[in-house]
């Protein structure tokens, strides 16, 4: 039977985005999800006040701590006080699509994932930029050297937990390499992890977020002595 949208939360970290953000809460809305929870992770902007009157839940950073802390305390959230079914994870930049949200839990429920990853590069590269491409390639090649397996879209915001995965996995990453380390310690778990292809759109605006050089070295090296020192305090 599918999860009833009450038993749905989203979950979208925030940090910045303008208008883009009232654009992403109205399209889910409009998709039949209202249970949305907005971690507005220290904006210095107006964006938080665009959407406080669409009646979602908004919890705020008093400072910026990076999308996986973000990340982090939407899925604590849920854990704690709405304990969902499913829990869905959207960027607020309009890089995803909503029409993609039913997609993905179609997916993730008739497959019984634990973890579904929405896949920007299954079909093709589509209209993401070169250098956006090229650095989550190599984001792949060490997530995969870490895990052991082989991933192909490893820095994707867009995901789907059940309870089980919502559950077990704690994010310990702030920045960017969260993304890693949820898919490193979902196959740690022996977690089924899915990949559905979705729609994506990088505007001008938007196109030089997420993963560039300086943060690809910062993610190994961070991931790297997170393993590390897991090995050596075990």
């Amino acid at each position: 039977m599918p999860v009833s949208p009450d038993k749905i939360v989203i979950i979208i970290p925030s940090y910045n985005e303008g208008a883009r953000i009232l654009k992403v809460v109205t399209a889910i809305k409009e998709h039949g999800f209202h249970n949305i929870v907005v971690v507005d992770d220290g904006s210095t902007d107006d964006s938080i006040e665009l959407v406080r009157h669409l009646n979602i839940t908004i919890i705020q950073h008093l400072v910026n701590r990076g999308a996986g802390a973000a990340t982090e305390t939407g899925l604590k959230y849920c854990r704690e006080i709405l304990n969902p079914e499913t829990v869905v994870m959207i960027d607020a930049d309009t890089q995803h699509d909503p029409n993609d949200i039913r997609k993905l839990i179609d997916a993730h429920e008739n497959q019984e994932a634990d973890i579904t990853i929405g896949n920007r590069f299954m079909e093709s590269r589509g209209n993401v930029p070169l250098r956006n491409w090229f650095y989550n390639q190599v984001a792949n090649v060490v997530t995969g050297l870490i895990a052991g397996k082989n991933v192909r879209d490893s820095q994707s915001g867009f995901k789907v937990f059940n309870k089980r995965a919502l559950n077990q996995i704690i994010v310990e990453q702030d920045k960017f390499e969260h993304c890693s380390e949820i898919l490193i310690k979902g196959l740690e778990y022996n977690f089924k992890i899915i990949e559905v292809p979705i729609h994506v759109y990088y505007s001008p605006e938007t196109s030089g977020k997420g993963q560039h050089f300086f943060n690809g070295i910062r993610t190994f090296i961070n991931l790297m002595h997170s393993v590390l020192f897991k090995s050596h305090s075990k």
